[in-house]
C-alpha cells in the first residue's frame, strides 16, 4: 500500500492556534540534500532520554508542555513514538524526489502526517500517486518508496509529523481502515 488514511481525526484550528505562540527564530531549519536551505522548518516536541533498560525513551519537551492539544495528540498513539514534531514547508519551496528507507509498515517503522495547514496546490507525490491531505486527516504514507512535495500555494504548508514503530495497537488502527474498505 501507498498510502492510507487513518481512521483518526483532529482540530486543525486548536493546532495552528498552539503553535501561533512559537515565531519563526523557534525552528530550525532542515539540512536535507533534497531541498533547498531555508525552505523547509521544523520544531521538536520531544525528546530523547535514557531509560530503565538503557534504551532511549521519547519524552515531552518544554514545547509541548505548552501545547495541552498537541500533548493530547502525542498521548493518543499507543505505540513507541521516536518523532513528533511539525514541519513548515514554505510557500513556493520543495522537497525533491526521495526515499527514507525504512519508513514503511513492512519495515516496522511508519512515518504519519496530520496536515494543519495545506491546501490543493500543495501536491504529495508517492510513487507517482497525487495524495490529497486534508488538515486534521491522519495519513500513513510508505516513505520507503520514491516521494516528492511541492507547495505551490502562498501559503506554508504546515504537518505534524510522528515517527512510531508498529506495535499491535498502530496494527489494530491500519486494519479498521481495511475493514471499512
Amino acid at each position: 500500500m501507498n498510502a492510507l488514511k487513518l481512521p483518526l481525526q483532529f482540530a486543525p484550528d486548536v493546532m495552528k492556534k498552539e503553535l501561533a505562540q512559537f515565531s519563526r527564530k523557534d525552528y530550525q531549519d532542515i539540512y536535507n540534500p533534497s531541498v533547498q536551505l531555508e525552505t523547509l522548518w521544523l520544531k521538536h516536541f520531544i525528546e530523547p532520554t535514557l531509560g530503565p533498560d538503557g534504551l532511549p525513551v521519547f519524552l515531552p519537551n518544554a514545547a509541548l508542555k505548552k501545547c495541552p492539544y498537541l500533548k493530547a495528540v502525542y498521548e493518543m498513539f499507543l505505540c513507541q513514538v521516536e518523532t513528533f514534531r511539525v514541519h513548515t514547508l514554505d510557500p513556493g519551496a520543495s522537497i525533491q524526489k526521495h526515499t527514507d528507507s525504512g519508513y514503511s509498515f513492512e519495515h516496522g517503522k511508519v512515518r504519519l502526517h496530520i496536515p494543519v495547514q495545506t491546501n490543493d496546490q500543495v501536491e504529495i507525490i508517492l510513487n507517482g500517486e497525487h495524495i490529497r491531505m486534508q488538515p486534521g486527516e491522519c495519513w500513513y504514507c510508505n516513505f520507503h518508496l520514491e516521494h516528492e512535495v511541492r507547495n505551490n500555494s502562498k501559503e506554508p504548508r504546515i504537518h505534524i509529523i510522528l515517527d512510531c514503530i508498529v506495535n499491535d495497537w498502530l496494527t489494530h488502527v491500519f486494519k479498521q481502515v481495511e475493514m471499512q474498505s
